[in-house]
């Protein structure tokens, strides 16, 4: 085996820069990705709770669940759209500033509408972070890793949606159904000073050019300008 071949497929040094700048971003992009799973998965222990507290029929009280996920599912495809535009970066830390501010908003909910508008906000700033999460992915991880980072992603969700009723009724045993979100203020801080200082600034789409500089593209037989 050549020299060339070892150094390749060693692993990287503890005091590597790269691999200290990747490690964070990843830290920062699984956090969020964490967050925005869990939080489809641990309402629902929380549901008689709320319900109880806001004096809800169990019939109201589900579409706690349903907004989330209903916003969440339809913003997926427009936001990854809005990512090749604009910038994974720029849709990623602006979900997750979106997706802590929802969650500190649930946290003083005083009614099932404030709650479910909070929820719906909530749900718009999980699609930005879910939308672009493995774009960021491909571009934290080198190519030769782009593998162990979409199976560390894959984890990170599997994780989420394994023990996120078991997190939850932990929550709810020493505390109110409010913590339940509360706990993504914290994770989503460290996370967004992370994002703004670590993760990098991706291409645009070459289509983005068009649009912001006021063009708009037909076939190739005319480019015509607003």
């Amino acid at each position: 085996m050549s020299t060339e071949t070892i150094s390749a497929n060693a692993p990287a040094a503890i005091d590597d820069p790269e691999a200290k700048r990747r490690r964070w971003a990843a830290a920062a992009i699984f956090t969020a990705l964490a967050m925005a799973s869990l939080d489809t998965a641990i309402a629902n222990i929380a549901l008689p709770a709320i319900a109880t507290d806001l004096h809800a029929s169990p019939s109201d009280v589900i579409w706690v669940v349903n907004v989330y996920q209903i916003v969440l599912v339809a913003t997926l495809l427009p936001l990854a759209a809005l990512g090749e535009i604009a910038g994974h970066r720029r849709v990623y830390l602006a979900g997750l500033f979106l997706f802590t501010l929802a969650s500190l908003a649930c946290t003083y909910a005083w009614s099932l509408p404030t709650l479910l508008a909070a929820r719906v906000l909530q749900g718009l700033g999980a699609g930005g972070i879910l939308s672009v999460n493995t774009a960021l992915v491909r571009f934290v991880y080198p190519g030769r890793l782009e593998g162990r980072g979409f199976g560390h992603n894959a984890l990170v969700v599997a994780t989420a949606f394994t023990l996120g009723p078991t997190i939850a009724s932990g929550i709810l045993a020493i505390g109110p159904w409010t913590w339940l979100f509360a706990v993504n203020i914290p994770f989503g801080v460290v996370a967004i000073l992370i994002g703004l200082r670590i993760l990098p600034r991706t291409p645009t789409a070459k289509h983005a050019h068009s649009i912001f500089s006021g063009r708009c593209w037909l076939p190739p037989v005319s480019v015509c300008s607003s």
